[in-house]
C-alpha cells in the first residue's frame, strides 16, 4: 500500500516507530557531541601550536633585545626559525626551503601566528619584531601543521566510526527494550482475541505491578465488564418483555376474536372492544416502562437538581395525585422540613417526578381508593430524605426483599386487573441507584413506608 509523503511513519509498528525515533535522536546527539569534541581538540591543538611557536622565538627575543652584537644562538633541533637583521639580511635560518623562498613576504606577517600554505606543507608562521639600538630585528618562527592535521583526520575517523557504532547499538537496544516493554501488550491483545473468539466470560490477566500495562489491563477489564453488563441487561429486557408481553398479547388476540364473533351483538361487541382497549393500554404502559427502565440503566450520569427543584416536584406530584383520585376517599398531603440553598442532588426533576408518581400511584392502588398518603422531604445528615407513607395493607415481609425485581408482584396482586406490570418499584430503584442513593421498604403496622436517601453535593 502506498502512503502519501510524510505519512509513512504511522504505517510502521509502535516498536519500529520508537526504534526509528531513537535512531534519529541518537544520531543527532552523538553527531553533535562528536562535532563539538573535534572542535575542542582542534582548538587545543591550535593553541598548543601557537604556544610552542612563541616559545621557539622566546629565547632569541631577550638576546636580541639586550645585546644584538653577540653571536646569535643557532636554533635547536626541530625548531624552524629565521633571524633577519635591520638591514634585511637573514643571519640564521632553519626554515624549510619552501618558506625560505618567501622570507621577504614572511617578514610582513606580524607577531600574530598566521597559516601559510606551501606546495609541500602548511605551516603556522609568526614574524616578531625586536627593537634594538641598531634597529629592528625580526624573528620568523614556523611550525608544521602536518602532525595536528593528521591527528585531526585520525580523530575524525574514530569519532565517525564511534558514532555509527553507538547509534547502531542504541537502535538495537531500543528495539530490544521496546519489544520487551510491549510484550505484555501483545499478550493482552492475543488473550483478548482468544476471549472474543471463544466467547469466554473470563477477564484479561492483569500483569504484576502498577505500570501502564497493568493499568491498561484493568481499564480493559472494566470496559469489558460494562459491555457485558449492557449485553446482559439487554438480554434481560428482551427476556422480560417476551415473557410479560406473551400473556397480554394472547389475551388481546382472544378479545379481538371474540369481538369478531360478536359482530352482530352490539352490546357484546362494545364490551369486547372496551376490554381489548384496556389490554392494549396495559401493553402500551408495559412497553413504556420497559424503555424507561432500559434508559435508566444505561449508566449515563443524570443532571443535578437543587433543593428547590426537589420541593417543586414533591408539590407537583401530590397535586397530580389529587387531580386523578376521582372523588375517592383519599387524602394526599406533603411536608417539607428544612432548606438547602447550596446543595445539589444527582437526580433530574423528570426522574424525581417519575419516582414520586410511581410510589404514590402504588400506594393509592394498594389502598383501593380509601386512606391517606403522606410525602415528606427532609434535610437529613449529608443528604435529603424522601419518604412516602400510606395507610394501606403493606407488603408481605417475604416479598419485601424481592420488591425491586422486575415484574415482581405480591401474590395477592398477580391476578388482579389493577395489579400493574411489576415495573414501578424497579424503576424507582433504578432512579435512586443512578443518583447513588439508597431506598428501603418497611411495614409500619398501619401501612407501608418507602424511605429514599439522596446524597448531597456542593458546587
Amino acid at each position: 500500500m502506498n502512503h502519501p509523503r510524510g505519512h509513512w511513519l504511522p504505517a510502521l509498528s509502535i516498536r519500529a516507530r520508537i526504534t526509528v525515533g531513537s535512531l534519529l535522536v541518537a544520531t543527532l546527539l552523538f553527531s553533535t557531541a562528536a562535532f563539538f569534541f573535534r572542535l575542542e581538540v582542534q582548538s587545543i591543538l591550535t593553541e598548543t601550536n601557537e604556544t610552542m611557536l612563541r616559545n621557539d622565538a622566546e629565547s632569541l627575543l631577550s638576546q636580541l633585545a639586550t645585546n644584538p652584537t653577540e653571536a646569535i644562538q643557532s636554533p635547536s633541533e626541530g625548531q624552524l626559525l629565521a633571524i633577519v637583521d635591520p638591514t634585511g639580511t637573514v643571519r640564521k635560518s632553519s626554515l624549510p626551503r619552501s618558506l625560505d623562498r618567501q622570507i621577504d613576504a614572511l617578514t610582513e606577517i606580524g607577531g600574530e601566528p598566521q597559516t601559510v600554505n606551501t606546495p609541500a606543507a602548511t605551516y603556522l608562521v609568526s614574524a616578531t619584531p625586536v627593537s634594538s639600538e641598531s634597529g629592528d630585528w625580526i624573528i620568523i618562527a614556523a611550525r608544521s601543521q602536518q602532525a595536528p592535521t593528521l591527528l585531526l583526520d585520525e580523530l575524525t575517523g574514530v569519532l565517525t566510526l564511534g558514532t555509527l557504532i553507538l547509534t547502531a547499538g542504541f537502535g538495537l537496544a531500543s528495539w530490544l527494550l521496546t519489544g520487551a516493554a510491549l510484550r505484555p501488550v501483545t499478550r493482552l491483545r492475543e488473550e483478548a482475541e482468544t476471549l472474543s473468539t471463544t466467547g469466554s466470560s473470563a477477564h484479561l490477566r492483569v500483569p504484576a505491578g502498577k505500570d501502564e500495562v497493568s493499568q491498561l489491563a484493568r481499564t480493559l477489564n472494566d470496559f469489558i465488564e460494562r459491555l457485558r453488563r449492557g449485553v446482559d441487561r439487554e438480554k434481560q429486557i428482551v427476556s422480560d418483555a417476551s415473557h410479560e408481553l406473551r400473556t397480554p398479547l394472547a389475551v388481546l388476540q382472544a378479545q379481538l376474536e371474540l369481538a369478531h364473533l360478536d359482530s352482530g351483538d352490539a352490546p357484546a361487541l362494545e364490551r369486547d372492544i372496551r376490554e381489548a382497549s384496556a389490554t392494549a393500554g396495559r401493553l402500551s404502559r408495559l412497553a413504556t416502562n420497559l424503555l424507561e427502565l432500559s434508559k435508566l440503566e444505561s449508566e449515563q450520569s443524570p443532571p443535578e437538581t437543587d433543593w428547590t427543584g426537589l420541593v417543586d416536584e414533591v408539590t407537583a406530584s401530590v397535586d397530580r395525585a389529587r387531580v386523578v383520585r376521582d372523588g375517592h376517599d383519599l387524602e394526599v398531603v406533603y411536608r417539607i422540613d428544612g432548606d438547602d440553598p447550596e446543595g445539589r442532588y444527582g437526580i433530574s426533576t423528570t426522574n424525581m417526578g417519575q419516582l414520586l408518581d410511581n410510589l404514590i400511584s402504588n400506594a393509592i392502588t394498594a389502598m383501593s381508593g380509601h386512606g391517606g398518603v403522606t410525602v415528606s422531604l427532609t434535610r437529613s445528615g449529608s443528604g435529603a430524605l424522601i419518604t412516602v407513607v400510606d395507610t394501606g395493607p403493606g407488603l408481605p415481609e417475604s416479598f419485601i426483599p424481592l420488591a425491586f425485581d422486575r415484574f415482581s408482584r405480591p401474590d395477592n396482586s398477580r391476578s388482579s386487573s389493577s395489579g400493574g406490570s411489576g415495573l414501578g418499584l424497579a424503576i424507582v430503584h433504578a432512579i435512586v441507584e443512578r443518583a447513588h442513593g439508597a431506598v428501603i421498604l418497611r411495614n409500619t403496622g398501619s401501612g407501608l413506608a418507602v424511605e429514599i436517601r439522596l446524597p448531597r453535593h456542593v458546587n
